[in-house]
């Protein structure tokens, strides 16, 4: 199976005609046929009919090792094409394309396939239609230069962002596979590239008009690349919704500038970041943090005088741990008090 170079078919409705494909396919089907796209490899599966005749393909870019969601154009074809399985840990980020040919004899089919390079990065992906769902699973994938600090807002299918220190930032770009939906849902923070900091500092919540913030810094002088991905479980019909927490957790102690608390099932520590160690430290739990997303969680400064903010919220991926972290840059230690809600 090779990979000689061929031209791509041009057709008048060709949509993507200003950006190279990151892989081009040709073939003859004949039934139904399923493409297994891998790295720089394809496979074919032919379920029924004839083999697959004629087959062309050209990588621009291999297919990466990560979780993300490849778009397709149908250049040519009189029959369904649709993608069946899309890059995901557990099929070992294969994507899977099946060619459906109800008429009789062989048709020839060609594919534009068009995905995030390994970088993380992609060019030209706004004016193209959105990224897929699956699974019930809904994604937000965001690339933009930046230089110095800056907020990214999401809410629907837009993201505005706000200019902390520094630079406007420049070539940003963003996709949604869906809006994000104007309810409380709990948005997870993944596939993070860049040279500084990238973290989630606001869910989706009522009080912010169901707006996700994610916050980037970037310490180092002049431009740096950075991307995300968001992603969130769109609730089922008849899905209950938790709009509004119950107090789980009152967490206390004496700051000096900067420290983490990592919450976890019954269990709190807090971790020293710079400054003075903590004085005092209790934390007073009314029921476990639970081993499940929690979309309603909230985390409330009671006392104190500096800033407290959600740096990680519990998901599958970091073992269901809560981590906020508590601010305090005046000079000398405060007494904190801080209700957590779930």
């Amino acid at each position: 199976m090779g990979s000689g170079s061929f031209l791509l078919a041009v057709t008048a409705s060709t949509v993507f005609a200003q950006e190279q494909p990151k892989l081009a396919w040709q073939g003859e089907v004949d039934a139904t046929s399923i493409l297994y796209i891998r790295d720089d490899r394809i496979e074919i599966e032919d379920k029924e009919g004839l083999p697959v005749q004629r087959q062309r393909f050209r990588f621009n870019d291999r297919l990466p090792g990560r979780r993300q969601d490849v778009e397709m154009e149908i250049v040519e074809g009189r029959g369904q094409v649709r993608i069946v399985q899309q890059p995901r840990p557990e099929n070992n980020y294969t994507l899977a394309v099946m060619i459906e040919d109800r008429q009789n004899g062989r048709s020839f089919y060609s594919l534009s396939f068009y995905w995030a390079s390994g970088s993380g990065f992609f060019g030209g992906l706004p004016n193209r239609r959105p990224v897929t769902s699956s699974d019930r699973g809904e994604q937000l994938i965001w690339s933009g230069r930046v230089d110095g600090e800056i907020v990214v807002a999401c809410r629907g299918q837009s993201c505005d962002t706000e200019l902390r220190r520094g630079q406007s930032v420049v070539r940003d770009r963003f996709q949604f596979s869906r809006p994000l939906p104007a309810q409380e849902v709990q948005v997870s923070l993944e596939e993070t590239e860049g040279r500084g900091e990238i973290r989630l500092v606001e869910q989706p919540r009522e009080n912010n008009g169901y707006t996700a913030k994610v916050l980037i810094r970037d310490p180092q002088g002049g431009s740096g690349d950075y991307s995300f991905s968001l992603t969130w479980m769109r609730p089922a019909r008849g899905e209950p919704q938790q709009l509004y927490a119950r107090r789980g957790l009152f967490w206390s102690g004496r700051v000096d500038g900067r420290v983490r608390v990592i919450v976890q099932g019954s269990s709190a520590r807090a971790d020293l970041i710079d400054g003075a160690p903590v004085a005092g430290e209790r934390a007073d739990f009314e029921r476990p943090l639970p081993s499940r997303p929690t979309p309603n969680l909230t985390v409330r400064r009671l006392r104190g005088r500096g800033s407290v903010e959600i740096l990680e919220f519990p998901s599958d991926r970091n073992g269901y741990r809560l981590v906020f972290e508590i601010y305090d840059n005046r000079g000398g230690a405060d007494d904190y008090v801080v209700e957590v809600g779930w």
